[in-house]
């Protein structure tokens, strides 16, 4: 085989949409296991091709005319260390070919690597220099990081966000409507309407007061704001992202108490942003939304509530994905004479001391359940589907010192955000099944198992049977010592029927409970709103999805005009923070009201052909990842479709830049 024969067999197989990148590599450069990351992960968008730089005193050079033969437009160089020398000789011998250079960490000769470049006559613009310190920290364990650069630097066009608490041009100008009209028929009449006052109805509410926008009210069925974290109170509940990611950027929190927060506080920190954001005066608790349909004639949005109805031009779905509860159709659970709840319905008056419990499911919120529930009840049976897998928790306490450190210092803040974003990035390698990456997770989980369950026989029943990243991970110290105990035991099948006090498992084995609890997740692909959503022609938002969710942007669904779902079709994560998912699309929603105020256009419905480009997009990406091809089941795909519907198949930073623009090319107008 050939230099070049080399060369084109490593060339990335999958659909490209831009240029093509030539990664160097070979003696005298980086360590090859750094482009274990980039060269799939750039493979993503591009042709990749992965150039063995032979040894000089091979004797043998490059031939970039054939290399770069079948490439279309200008290929960019990628080298590290020592390979930066035959980059810049690339760029400087084949300008026709090479467009760009990108240089990470180049050897001392070529440390001033922009000016060697200009004295060859290569434009510096064309030159991406990152050097990443002496130990190489980015690239090892945050090379999502460099990727992003990268990335940036090809496409030209970085993640621009909109400010977060200035005026727009159009609300400073009176153009949006700032009053609240009541019709004979006692409707009332707001330019915005946000349902649901979770994170994401919440964070709509802030942006859009802020902006000078008074007229918009936050819908919420309950008698409190905080959503997900509102219903949720069953012992042990807590966050699994770290507490400084989990929060509003444009809101941070200085003291939060630990890494991880518990549910409690993350709830106190959302009643806090309603409070001192001013949206009390929004919200209008105790509304359950009934129906939501778009009228016409009058180009505008009619919402009833149980307690009143709204007309408005602008409609905000943020009820969120992990709002009602999912229930299994299990037989005979009608006739079970004890207390039966759903883990995000807890019930606090339920005595559980002495009493058999068993517990359905062993998803998140059961591995946060669980271990609370072998300190107080006799006895806990597990009815397990399938296992999950299960990896440390590196939890631990803020001390007094580094909370008032952070309030003192705003930047220390931002700056172990932007560290805990970029460092949760990087596994995203992990679900899309990369080398190396997804096995040191597998290892990893593994070895919590082996180091935590003595008994081989429960190890066993512990252990999944599909790749790890198809389901949720789970996060715990304590789950797997829960299992070990004496009070608990685990059912390795599902629970299959109930006959008055006694549970019978898939596998037939029996037992009588006091309690049952129900910790089955929620319905996250047929969100129930769908049912009561009705656009353009009368057409049902459940029927427009009922071969999956779909949308453009994440955020809009065609023949749905003025309404802007947030958190819904393939808008939230596997890997990383889903508020950082939904700053991205109220940077989107706001982008979109500005355009429609300043061209005077009354509605914007998103074209079926764009939003039909973006679900085949969102399916290719999905394609090669662990959520499709690991061999499970998961409450992130679809069940009548087998798409991928609920979660974003690439990184964070990629759904950031990809909304970072409203594109009304793609919308018509009404």
């Amino acid at each position: 085989m050939t230099l070049h024969d080399e060369a084109r067999t490593a060339r990335a197989t999958s659909a490209t949409s831009g240029s093509a990148v030539v990664l160097l590599h070979g003696p005298g450069g980086g360590a090859t296991e750094e482009f274990d990351f980039l060269r799939p992960m750039l493979a993503r968008t591009r042709d990749v091709l992965s150039i063995r730089v032979p040894d000089p005193a091979g004797r043998r050079a490059i031939d970039w005319n054939e290399c770069l033969a079948d490439t279309v437009g200008d290929a960019t160089v990628v080298a590290i260390g020592g390979h930066s020398s035959e980059a810049i000789r690339a760029a400087r011998h084949h300008g026709s070919l090479v467009g760009r250079i990108v240089l990470i960490d180049p050897e001392p000769a070529d440390a001033n690597a922009v000016a060697v470049a200009k004295e060859h006559g290569i434009d510096a613009s064309r030159v991406l220099v990152l050097s990443t310190g002496a130990a190489r920290r980015t690239l090892r364990d945050q090379p999502a990081r460099i990727l992003s650069l990268i990335e940036e630097f090809i496409d030209g066009a970085g993640a621009a966000r909109a400010p977060e608490a200035t005026r727009s041009p159009v609300a400073a100008t009176g153009i949006r409507n700032t009053a609240r009209r009541t019709w004979l028929d006692g409707t009332t009449e707001v330019d915005t309407v946000i349902v649901g006052a979770g994170f994401a109805g919440l964070g709509a509410g802030i942006r859009l007061a802020r902006q000078g926008d008074e007229s918009f009210v936050i819908l919420e069925r309950a008698d409190d704001v905080g959503g997900t974290w509102r219903d949720n109170v069953y012992p042990g509940v807590a966050c699994d992202i770290p507490s400084h990611l989990y929060s509003f950027s444009f809101l941070p929190k200085p003291d939060w108490s630990g890494f991880f927060a518990s549910g409690p506080e993350i709830h106190g920190y959302l009643r806090d942003a309603a409070r001192t954001e001013g949206l009390e005066r929004h919200l209008r608790l105790g509304s359950e939304v009934l129906e939501m349909r778009w009228i016409a004639d009058d180009r505008r949005w009619r919402v009833r509530t149980g307690a009143g109805d709204y007309v408005c031009r602008t409609l905000i779905v943020a009820a969120g994905r992990l709002s009602d509860a999912r229930m299994p159709d299990v037989p005979g659970l009608d006739s079970f004479p004890g207390p039966v709840m759903h883990s995000s319905a807890w019930d606090d008056s339920v005595a559980l001391e002495g009493r058999r419990v068993g517990v359905v499911g062993t998803g998140a919120s059961a591995a946060q359940l669980i271990p609370r529930l072998e300190q107080t009840a006799a006895n806990v049976v597990v009815f397990q589907r399938s296992a999950p897998y299960v990896v440390p928790r590196p939890d631990r306490n803020y001390s007094p010192d580094e909370q008032t450190g952070f309030a003192a210092d705003p930047a220390s803040q931002t700056a172990m955000r932007d560290d805990l974003f970029w460092g949760a990035e990087t596994a995203f390698a992990e679900r899309m099944r990369v080398p190396g990456y997804i096995d040191r997770l597998r290892d990893r989980a593994l070895a919590h198992l082996e180091a935590q369950l003595a008994d081989p026989a429960l190890r066993a029943a512990a252990t999944p049977d599909y790749e790890i990243g198809c389901k949720r991970v789970i996060i715990s110290n304590d789950y797997y010592p829960a299992l070990a105990s004496p009070a608990v035991t685990l059912e390795p099948s599902a629970l299959r029927s109930v006959s008055g006090a006694v549970a019978t498992s898939a596998d037939g084995r029996s037992v009588e409970l006091d309690v049952l609890v129900f910790a089955t997740g929620f319905e996250s692909t047929r969100p129930p709103f769908a049912a009561r959503t009705f656009g353009a022609d009368g057409i049902r938002l459940a029927d427009a999805w009922n071969t999956g969710m779909r949308a453009h942007a994440s955020t809009t669904v065609h023949g749905f005009p003025n309404l802007f779902v947030l958190d819904g079709p393939n808008a939230s994560l596997g890997h990383n923070s889903a508020v950082v998912m939904i700053e991205a699309q109220l940077d989107y929603v706001l982008a979109a009201l500005e355009h429609r105020s300043e061209e005077g256009i009354d509605a914007l419905d998103v074209s079926l052909d764009a939003q039909d480009a973006y679900t085949r997009e969102i399916d290719a990406k999905a394609a090669s990842s662990v959520w499709l091809t690991g061999g499970c089941e998961s409450w992130y795909v679809d069940e009548r479709s087998g798409r991928l519907t609920l979660l974003w198949p690439d990184f964070a930073y990629a759904f950031q830049r990809r909304l970072a623009r409203f594109d009304p090319e793609n919308y018509s107008v009404a």
